[in-house]
């Protein structure tokens, strides 16, 4: 009885904080999508967009297509041999060249496939392409190809750019290959190997790069390391997405040190993603906390 009053009492107390969360939330993307610089402007529209589920005809069926390849992935009982060069699991304590080397083991698909980004963060992803309307995509981490065909296709929308995703793992990254052949996306393509191996000539060939989504190595350092090591390539307004900025206290850090970086005239916190404002067009640093 004692227990059954205190979840009653749990519940309803939860519903009022529920509604106040989600009225502060609406009422910081009013004021970020009526903000006088063009680029917050356009993720605060995004994400207002996102979640109220606003779609056009045309995106609805590309997001249906992607989500049936999705839902075919999720049902393959198929293992595959995978190469790690990631940091493993929050708890896990990799050193550098652990991970430099790769830990090898096998997976399934199915496994596989349901570490890549939910519909909803995937559509976060598509709706501020769609608004930003960039032409050089970077993204670190394919997995099976999911968020970097929720990138493409928000591209052949907007008519024109173009997205590189990097994976580590070879089997993985041939997955990736594959979803874009189903799905018939012609402005994707995966380059294979470790980012330490891979990542500068990329940067090289796509510069200036107006948007890198980073998903592909969950490490404060190696974080840190490529934040630094993309700055050379980046355009004059470009945007970085980073994910899982709540994975673990080093990704904590990591977000923390790059929101103060000088060279990051705006961020916005979402809890689960960060996305930093790389242009010196902002006159004051803006620092924004929106928990979705």
């Amino acid at each position: 009885m004692i227990n059954a009053l205190k979840r009653l009492l749990k519940g309803g107390l939860n519903q009022p904080l529920q509604f106040l969360r989600r009225h502060k939330v609406r009422n910081a993307l009013a004021q970020l999508a009526s903000h006088q610089h063009p680029q917050l402007k356009a993720v605060g529209i995004a994400l207002q967009e996102s979640l109220s589920g606003e779609l056009s005809a045309q995106e609805r069926k590309v997001i249906s297509l992607i989500e049936n390849r999705r839902s075919f992935l999720l049902g393959s009982d198929k293992v595959i041999p995978v190469v790690d060069y990631g940091a493993g699991s929050p708890s896990s304590s990799r050193t550098r060249e652990e991970m430099e080397k790769g830990v090898r083991s096998t997976a399934k698909v199915a496994k596989i496939t349901r570490a890549s980004k939910s519909q909803f963060w995937a559509t976060v992803l598509f709706k501020i392409i769609r608004n930003l309307e960039p032409q050089s995509c970077i993204e670190l981490g394919s997995c099976v190809g999911i968020s970097a065909s929720y990138q493409a296709s928000a591209l052949n929308i907007n008519g024109k750019g173009a997205v590189v995703t990097l994976e580590g793992s070879p089997e993985i990254a041939n997955i990736a290959k594959e979803t874009f052949v189903n799905l018939g996306i012609k402005n994707a393509s995966v380059v294979t190997g470790p980012f330490h191996e891979t990542l500068t000539n990329v940067f090289e060939i796509s510069k200036p790069i107006d948007f890198f989504f980073n998903d592909g190595h969950h490490d404060h350092d190696a974080v840190i390391r490529y934040f630094n090591q993309a700055m050379p390539y980046l355009s004059e307004t470009a945007v970085i997405v980073f994910d899982d900025i709540s994975w673990s206290p080093g990704m904590r850090k990591a977000w923390a040190e790059i929101k103060a970086d000088e060279r990051v005239s705006a961020s916005i916190d979402l809890r689960k993603i960060g996305i930093a404002f790389v242009t010196k067009s902002l006159s004051t640093k803006e620092r924004l906390v929106i928990p979705l």
